[in-house]
């Protein structure tokens, strides 16, 4: 089988890559997705800034460290709200990835599921009692989106760099005797402002567009190998497949089965098998944003500073039928 990679973008066409090749690990992605900067046209091409990394300390908590520090803290449970209903740790607040997005406009658009603006975005941290000084812990659980990762992005995009990702999410507080309730806990409005968000963690469709087929830059899917074979449209998508060129790493490969950060050296040798190094260009996509964000924070953690998340994601791409799709056996 193979994967062709065929767009055309000012009149200008791409080559074919060959599927049987990655798969044998003898072909290197930035090779399977790259043509001439010609091919896209030099006065569109945009490189990708490299964005803050990330290490293990400056990105995550273990559970025993918030049983500690659990005073100082506000703690925000990412998870959807019929599970912060059944049990959560004590004192969270309840904010799903759709507190941060735009849900009122049309699916299959680019501003369906994205990121609010900043001025509405600053509004909705303060609520949750987050006034970028006091340390902010998130979580989600094993079985979702990574939403924990996607709460952090949009916090660290708002310049909040004490925020944390509970390692384990909530199993792994349970696990560990943390304190559990069930009742709706609210913070006091804390005054919160963002005058713009950090550049260099959103990418847009025309960011993708006019730099497709660039030397070196890779589409990563984390989407399920089903959704990116174009077998289902689970979040009922326009159109099925996957975006030309693109890799396929599902997000939960990201993780072990305890829902524990990969180490980064793991990750590095996951991402090295697909032919991808730190020194290329990533695009991380799901549906909407929230894998990919997940995806992205992982990969600033493992050293990819040149990673950033496609927020409006596969669901506007398909959504406009202009702009092609691949699917497997094609």
């Amino acid at each position: 089988m193979k994967r062709y990679l065929a767009f055309t973008l000012a009149a200008f066409a791409l080559f074919a890559a060959s599927e049987s090749a990655f798969a044998a690990g003898t072909s290197n992605a930035a090779d399977a997705l790259a043509s001439s900067d010609a091919a896209v046209g030099a006065a569109t091409a945009t490189p990708m800034p490299s964005g803050k990394l990330e290490t293990r300390e400056s990105m995550l908590v273990s559970p025993e460290w918030l049983k500690k520090n659990i005073a100082n803290v506000v703690i925000v449970d990412t998870r959807p709200e019929s599970l912060y209903a059944g049990g959560h740790i004590k004192g969270a607040v309840n904010a799903t990835w759709t507190y941060c997005a735009n849900m009122n406009a049309p699916t299959g658009g680019l501003k369906w599921g994205n990121v609010w603006p900043p001025a509405t975005m600053a509004k909705r941290i303060g609520a949750l009692g987050i006034n970028g000084k006091k340390t902010v812990v998130v979580y989600d659980d094993a079985g979702g989106w990574g939403q924990s990762g996607w709460a952090l992005m949009i916090l660290r995009m708002s310049g909040v760099d004490n925020a944390k990702i509970l390692e384990g999410g909530f199993s792994a507080w349970k696990k560990a005797g943390g304190a559990i309730s069930k009742i709706t806990h609210k913070n006091r409005m804390a005054s919160f402002s963002i005058a713009k968000y950090r550049p260099d963690y959103i990418v847009d469709t025309k960011w993708i567009k006019d730099n497709l087929g660039k030397c070196g830059l890779v589409l990563l899917d984390v989407r399920t190998p089903a959704e990116y074979e174009g077998k289902i449209r689970p979040f009922q998508e326009k159109r099925a497949g996957h975006l030309p060129g693109a890799l396929n790493i599902e997000m939960q490969n990201f993780v072990t089965d305890d829902y524990s950060f990969k180490s980064a050296e793991e990750i590095k040798e996951l991402l090295a098998k697909a032919g991808i190094t730190p020194d290329n260009e990533i695009v991380v996509y799901d549906t909407a944003g929230v894998r990919a964000a997940f995806v992205t924070m992982v990969l600033r953690y493992a050293g990819f500073g040149k990673s950033q998340c496609y927020d409006e994601g596969f669901q506007a791409w398909a959504g406009d039928s202009s702009l092609p799709l691949e699917k497997s056996g094609q």
